[in-house]
């Protein structure tokens, strides 16, 4: 990695992660996940859609190295047995004793429900069957409101070029970085359901149009983001995720281009 994306802290799980983290829904081979581990990725997220590729190259992962690796689900079900379930289908999954993180996914104004959902999630980390709750969603007025709660360790956050209302609504609103009360920040959609490399240099104007390399390097040049998700959907989309973040952050005039380019598309 360059020396610019070094790994970081992911917040007050305390955990040190790499800059970029890896979905599992769409395609990726097992010697991809496991060259991207050798390349210093170790954030895996275990996603809706679970694909063979991911499954496999974690077994193999996991062998030898599970306490390398942050692994981390999201339950869609409010209730406590399904939230259970979820836990343990990926656990046998995966062939893995503990879930790193287990976290909740919240639609506009939903709360964390403490009967539904916050005891159970507790009593698993009680166990050691998980370590720790973060949550992910859209609505960013929810994440400052639930930074200090119990089951905000870490949060996935929509941002992009495109989407950068974090970059005022959550980052700057969340405890200092480095303070040990700060979630951890991983950036999710971060090439806007591909909207972005799949622009156009009509549709811009004459600009260049990102690759989705240029894509995390933007999301990863922000201070407020500590992981940068990606979905690969084979093993040369993996490679040059890995090669772009590899760059480092961008420069002033790269970041003014992400911004141009993000300003025309959400007209």
């Amino acid at each position: 990695m360059s020396d610019d994306f070094k790994p970081r802290v992911l917040g007050r799980t305390g955990v040190p992660v790499g800059p970029l983290g890896v979905g599992a829904s769409y395609g990726i081979g097992a010697k991809a996940v496991e060259e991207a581990f050798d390349r210093g990725v170790n954030y895996f997220y275990w996603a809706w859609m679970r694909k063979s590729g991911m499954r496999d190259g974690l077994r193999n992962i996991f062998a030898s190295n599970r306490e390398k690796v942050f692994l981390t689900i999201t339950s869609l079900i409010p209730t406590g047995p399904m939230i259970r379930s979820c836990v343990d289908r990926a656990r046998k999954a995966l062939n893995t004793d503990y879930i790193d993180g287990l976290q909740f996914f919240l639609r506009k104004n939903r709360k964390v429900s403490p009967s539904l959902q916050l005891d159970t999630a507790l009593s698993l980390k009680e166990r050691g069957v998980v370590r720790f709750i973060g949550v992910t969603g859209h609505h960013r007025p929810n994440f400052p409101t639930f930074a200090n709660e119990i089951f905000s360790d870490f949060l996935h956050v929509r941002y992009n070029a495109i989407h950068r209302g974090a970059e005022t609504d959550v980052f700057p609103k969340l405890p200092p970085k480095g303070a040990p009360e700060r979630p951890g920040t991983v950036a999710f959609t971060v090439t806007s359901w591909k909207q972005i490399i799949k622009a156009t240099p009509s549709r811009l104007g004459g600009l260049d149009v990102p690759t989705a390399g240029d894509c995390y390097r933007f999301a990863l040049s922000n201070q407020g983001v500590d992981i940068c998700l990606t979905g690969p959907a084979d093993d040369d989309q993996m490679r040059h995720a890995l090669e772009a973040v590899e760059k480092g952050p961008m420069t002033d005039e790269e970041l003014d281009w992400m911004r141009k380019v993000g300003d025309i598309l959400r007209k």
